[in-house]
């Protein structure tokens, strides 16, 4: 685990030590908001976590009731399977050795012979004659046709609250059964990437769950593999917000503070990212309160700097973090090069209980 703040006063006081101006530190200390850490523990078996516990990975203990979520056709599938062939075809062997050639060629300008020589030889292991990409269209069609979701976790409600405070909207008593289309991973920068999520908020009494038996078709595909069960043990904290943030904007950052707090981001956050839930995100890309605002509304991010874009950048305050799933390596859990998943909520949908219309977003380095 990262730096674990209790307190608005423990991060102004950390950001201080750090030489980060007083009124700064004060006005980042000030936006901070509190959230639940979800520290994960592997378990020898998935009986040892109790039916309807807040976990990761695993099982879900669905109502008995209630079927397995599959995801429809992805409705811009046509549009994924073209984008894809055209980047297949890009990528031709031919091509490829070519650049290969030319990169060797820059490396001789530069390298001692005795490196280049040894450079050359981990190239050459390398055979671009035999590359091919038509897996990958081969995949992407797979769009085209319904799936089941890959379970990601489950969060009871009521061990939230009785761990600490989160928003206010957030319920009470219940859980939270969250699904992803691990297959093709959608990023979250498409109107359409909602297809290949699914959050589900359920009431059902604990006595009438059962740890529910993935279907068949998941373990079809090598990125559908399940995740390993994981324990969680809840903490509560506190986090500022992040760069690019409608809440960092508006504590009004001078340009050349910025660097102080950059490195103090660094070192409270160098070990890695965590699992949590409610409070501000540890990001790694840019700001995902806008990019809900605009894909929510049909916007893919190629149109971010357009007119209508402007037009929906007011409304990225009102969305707000659910959840953080992190790369664990103990789950098996890898979400591109060691990136996490967000899942982020409007707030009248929060208060409507309307979680279908989550958005879920995949960052990494």
């Amino acid at each position: 685990m990262r730096k674990l703040f209790k307190t608005a006063a423990e991060i102004d006081g950390s950001l201080r030590a750090a030489g980060v101006r007083a009124a700064d530190a004060t006005a980042l200390a000030a936006g901070s908001k509190p959230y639940i850490w979800l520290e994960t523990a592997e378990v020898d078996d998935e009986a040892e976590i109790a039916l309807g516990a807040t976990k990761i990975g695993g099982t879900p203990d669905l109502p008995v009731t209630m079927p397995w979520p599959w995801r429809p056709p992805y409705p811009d599938h046509q549009q994924r399977i073209e984008e894809t062939q055209a980047g297949v075809t890009l990528l031709n062997p031919q091509d490829m050795m070519a650049e290969q050639a030319e990169m060797l060629e820059e490396f001789r300008k530069v390298l001692p012979p005795d490196e280049f020589e040894a450079f050359a030889a981990e190239s050459a292991k390398v055979d671009y004659s035999k590359f091919s990409l038509d897996s990958l269209v081969e995949d992407i069609r797979r769009t085209g046709q319904p799936a089941p979701l890959q379970f990601i976790a489950q969060v009871d409600l009521a061990e939230i609250w009785l761990t600490g405070p989160v928003d206010p909207d957030i319920p009470r008593e219940g859980r939270l059964f969250f699904f992803y289309d691990t297959d093709h991973r959608p990023g979250g920068d498409r109107p359409a990437d909602i297809t290949g999520a699914r959050l589900i908020y359920d009431l059902t009494p604990t006595h009438s769950l059962k740890r529910a038996s993935p279907p068949a078709e998941l373990s079809a595909h090598k990125q559908t593999a399940g995740f390993r069960p994981q324990r969680c043990v809840l903490h509560t904290g506190m986090w500022p917000p992040y760069y690019g943030s409608p809440e960092w904007n508006a504590c009004e950052i001078k340009a050349r503070a910025e660097k102080s707090v950059e490195a103090w981001w660094y070192e409270v956050t160098r070990d890695g990212h965590d699992h949590r839930f409610g409070g501000h995100p540890l990001q790694i890309q840019g700001n995902m309160q806008t990019e809900c605002a605009l894909v929510s509304k049909g916007l893919d991010l190629s149109a971010r700097n357009s007119k209508a874009a402007e037009r929906l950048k007011s409304d990225a305050a009102n969305w707000l973090l659910l959840l953080q799933i992190a790369s664990d390596d103990r789950a098996g859990m890898m979400w591109g090069d060691v990136g996490n998943l967000y899942v982020w909520i409007h707030r009248d949908a929060l208060r409507a209980r309307r979680f279908e219309e989550v958005r879920v977003i995949m960052q990494c380095y």
